[in-house]
């Protein structure tokens, strides 16, 4: 029995889980101190053109997990991770200016933009002070084969996250270190110690673009908590950068 057939087996008889969880940023307007401002995030609906003050229309989560099939080639090629898409949800209650901020495959990437591409006229938009106003929304999800478990997906995350603190700290070889804080990422797009660690190995290989994304994504998820780890690498080639973005 070959491999690809176990996988497609494998399939068939467990399924496959998507995991869906949803974010929203909305962009906030300064207060005014004699007057607040009410900010309500944009809902979707689920039904073109509707747009209800109240409403118990199916989740975003729901639809995505009705709509977004895991694609053939990447499952039998056994590519797992977790997919994040950044998207505005517009006045009209559109959505547009998609933006990957985690790919788990170029496949998977076009499927999830696709689908949320059909979503178009099912958000009532976002308001600030009552006022419709384009609003950003990120959707992420969690393609995993058969059986696999949220466990098993952080415990192979913090094997890359150690083997890359091995190339990057002993071996002091940052593209290598790379490769497998890379690789954790796929499974853990959210963990701030890998997105902290892959930024500096970014950073050390000349692509700062790129590690100020990842730092600023540690802010934006809430800071990265360990004062302690930052204080050790203070002779690092960026850790300037990274200590003025966490505010530490």
């Amino acid at each position: 029995m070959n491999q690809k057939f176990k996988i497609m087996k494998s399939i068939i008889t467990t399924g496959i889980f998507i995991l869906l969880s949803v974010f929203t940023f909305g962009q906030i307007q300064k207060q005014n101190m004699l007057q607040e401002i009410k900010c309500t995030p944009p809902q979707f609906t689920g039904i073109k053109k509707v747009v209800p003050e109240k409403s118990n229309f199916q989740t975003i989560d729901d639809y995505l997990r009705k709509n977004v099939t895991y694609p053939t080639e990447d499952a039998e090629d056994c590519i797992q991770g977790t997919e994040v898409v950044r998207f505005i949800v517009t006045p009209s209650g559109n959505v547009t200016d998609f933006m990957v901020v985690n790919s788990v495959s170029n496949n998977i990437d076009n499927m999830v933009i696709r689908t949320l591409r059909n979503t178009n006229g099912m958000w009532k938009p976002g308001t600030n002070d009552d006022k419709p106003e384009a609003m950003e929304k990120e959707v992420t999800l969690v393609f995993k084969l058969g059986e696999l478990s949220n466990f098993e997906f952080n415990y192979l995350a913090k094997k890359y996250y150690a083997k890359g603190n091995e190339m990057f700290f002993t071996k002091s070889s940052p593209r290598k270190a790379l490769k497998y804080f890379d690789k954790g990422i796929v499974l853990l797009p959210n963990d701030k110690a890998l997105l902290v660690q892959r930024g500096l190995a970014r950073y050390q290989i000349g692509n700062k673009d790129g590690a100020l994304r990842d730092w600023n994504r540690v802010k934006t998820l809430g800071g990265f908590e360990s004062k302690e780890y930052l204080e050790n690498i203070g002779n690092l080639k960026g850790y300037a950068e990274l200590n003025r973005i966490l505010g530490n």
